[in-house]
């Protein structure tokens, strides 16, 4: 009897070590993540600069909730319908660059700040401008998806 005990306990204690381990493997790294989350941020960027509804779609939650500077709210569906297809060329020659964005982790949810430079030219003028912004991204259906953004300008 003591040897069934044992022989159990000992498989118990295997299955569990091997699954703990399991689990660390399969478990990305914080940085992994947050590498990944920057990239998400970069593909935010370069779609919202091209109009491209159909990146935008895929990156934001059908939750969306999207705050502009004025306070005004909008979601993923008013968002969406402002855009131009990847196809059609916009109007104007612009450009982002993510010049400073971190990532703050909780699990399955993280806040992301980007500070972004926005420049190009509209109607022959030159622009160029600066604005913050807040990200929220949950990991829905196994992606990362955006579910809140809030952008403010800078003030020069």
């Amino acid at each position: 009897m003591k040897q069934i005990i044992l022989s159990v306990l000992l498989i118990v204690v295997a299955a569990t070590a091997a699954l703990a381990q399991s689990e660390r493997k399969a478990a990305p790294s914080k940085q992994s993540v947050e590498g990944h989350l920057i990239e998400l941020e970069r593909q935010l960027s370069a779609a919202l600069v091209r109009e491209d509804a159909a990146v935008l779609d895929r990156l934001w939650s059908n939750d969306l909730v999207f705050t502009f500077p004025d306070g005004k709210m909008s979601n993923k569906a008013q968002r969406l319908a402002g855009q131009k297809p990847a196809t059609q060329p916009s109007q104007s020659e612009s450009a982002t660059s993510n010049d400073d964005v971190k990532v703050y982790l909780y699990g399955n949810t993280a806040v992301v700040t980007v500070l972004s430079t926005w420049s190009g030219k509209e109607n022959n003028r030159a622009y160029s401008s600066q604005f913050q912004a807040t990200h929220v991204w949950v990991k829905q259906e196994g992606r990362w998806q955006l579910v809140a953004a809030h952008v403010s300008p800078l003030k020069k």
